[in-house]
């Protein structure tokens, strides 16, 4: 079961769904917000929804909900491996409407006026600070800078932390290269485990990174198993940690 904060009350949300549910989330983001804000915004939702989705078995229908269309929609289309939305609205009844239900809950941004109070239970994204221009940065290290810091925290975005987080990145894609030319082997159900109960606690993708980093590490694990591990945290991650799978080492 996912539980997030209601931002409203500081009560839990649980999000306790079964396979075939269906809900309804909606990425509400105020006219004001930054590019990295908006991408953050988009990020911890897709989180939520591969959550949601490839975990819990559940199917997830978002929308965008927006006055500034421009910027929505550029960071929308801007390769972040966010999945497909129903559509961009401009208010959370136009929305509804093209979900065909009522939205089970918000994500937005903390701290805006600018945008009305979401009727459903929201998640709030604190905004994101930087001097580096969004369209220069990588997508999937944007990514996954964006979702290792956890969501309610204020985020400096720098070329540093962008940097750090490119090594990350390449190193385990070096790695889950290396470790598919070995047979398949089950993931430990242990690890397993306490990677779903990071996801589900408040989406914290910084113990998942540590956990990912402990079984790298391991001596007694088998590549194979390693190999399955990190293709299954990409589901939701994504961050393409299977990109150089084929490729000849040099």
């Amino acid at each position: 079961m996912l539980i997030v904060r209601d931002a409203s009350n500081g009560a839990k949300i649980q999000i306790a769904v079964a396979g075939g549910d269906m809900i309804g989330v909606g990425f509400l983001i105020p006219p004001t917000a930054g590019p990295f804000t908006c991408a953050r915004v988009l990020v911890v939702g897709d989180l939520l929804r591969r959550v949601v989705g490839d975990i819990h078995s559940a199917q997830v229908l978002a929308a965008i909900i927006t006055d500034n269309d421009s910027d929505g929609e550029r960071v929308w289309r801007s390769d972040l491996m966010v999945r497909p939305v129903v559509g961009v609205f401009t208010t959370e009844a136009e929305a509804e409407a093209g979900l065909g239900k009522p939205l089970d809950l918000t994500i937005t941004v903390a701290g805006t006026e600018d945008a009305p109070a979401p009727s459903a239970p929201a998640v709030e994204v604190a905004a994101v600070r930087t001097a580096v221009p969004f369209m220069r940065a990588e997508p999937a290290t944007t990514r996954f800078a964006l979702a290792t810091v956890n969501h309610e925290h204020p985020l400096n975005m720098t070329a540093s932390l962008l940097e750090r987080s490119q090594v990350v990145l390449d190193r385990w894609r070096g790695r889950v290269a290396e470790w598919s030319r070995q047979p398949s082997r089950p993931i430990p159900p242990a690890w397993r485990s306490a990677v779903i109960a990071a996801f589900d606690h408040g989406l914290d993708v910084a113990r998942v990174v540590a956990l990912m980093t402990e079984l790298e590490n391991r001596e007694d694990v088998e590549s194979g198993a390693k190999f399955e591990a990190f293709a299954y945290v990409d589901r939701v991650l994504a961050v393409d940690l299977i990109r150089d799978l084929g490729r000849v080492p040099r």
